[in-house]
């Protein structure tokens, strides 16, 4: 019995570690935190010396991710909805801790909790476009019961005839905009001047925003969609994609 019990649990953790984590990387979920054992990279001395002077001793390295599917031929881009998949990632072989102190671990969950708000922002934006294309008149329809997509709160279950794959650059962009000016305040207030006050009033805020946007929130399929590395059948990844209608080029955060 006590052998069942051991295997059953062993699977358990081989399940949890498919949806969440790679021998590389970590994708955020509400359920997997920062633990120092991630933070696997070995940085050079010049590194070092340069985080030092910014009294910083650790660094994570994270990333919006975002990738867009389409149907594989003209013929069904009126039958399927073009998906689009955003997560937030860090890359453990690249991130690591100079010192292994429980501020550094905390600062850098802050900033990972803001990646994975920006992948909201993304969604949100996104969805909230094509519901706006929609209402002056662009020809957009959802694939369940026939309800309008001012309905919906993922863009997946929307058939949008290309208005996902049009704006899915300027979206993306919105977000990684949103991550970049919060991480460059929270750095500024709150990691260089070790400041704790404003640590407290910065993790109070993101966490009310996580709770605020939890519907936007990365889905264990959009993880399993960067895990298989590969579309889903009758899809193909395009080679180009329609750019930033704010005409901010690719932004790289």
């Amino acid at each position: 019995m006590k052998f069942l019990l051991s295997i059953a649990l062993l699977a358990l953790s081989f399940s949890c570690l498919a949806q969440n984590e790679t021998e590389r990387y970590v994708f955020w979920q509400p359920n997997v935190k920062l633990t120092f054992d991630m933070f696997c990279g070995t940085p050079t001395s010049s590194v070092v010396e340069k985080l030092k002077g910014a009294n910083t001793y650790y660094d994570v390295a994270l990333g919006l991710w975002g990738v867009l599917d389409v149907p594989k031929t003209k013929r069904m881009w009126k039958k399927m909805p073009e998906k689009s998949y955003f997560c937030a990632a860090m890359d453990k072989t690249k991130s690591f801790l100079i010192v292994r102190d429980s501020a550094e671990l905390k600062y850098a969950q802050l900033f990972w909790d803001i990646c994975e708000l920006a992948t909201r922002v993304t969604r949100k934006t996104l969805l909230e476009t094509v519901c706006q294309m929609d209402s002056i008149g662009f020809h957009t329809t959802v694939s369940s019961k026939g309800v309008k997509v001012f309905a919906h709160d993922t863009l997946n279950q929307v058939k949008s005839f290309g208005l996902i794959a049009m704006f899915y650059t300027t979206a993306l962009n919105d977000g990684k905009e949103f991550r970049k000016a919060m991480t460059g305040a929270i750095f500024n207030e709150v990691v260089s001047p070790r400041n704790e006050d404003a640590y407290r009033f910065y993790r109070n805020k993101v966490d009310s925003l996580l709770l605020e946007t939890e519907k936007y929130a990365t889905k264990a399929e959009e993880i399993e969609r960067f895990i298989r590395n590969t579309p889903e059948k009758g899809y193909i990844t395009p080679t180009k994609i329609v750019g930033d209608f704010k005409n901010r080029g690719e932004i790289r955060y």
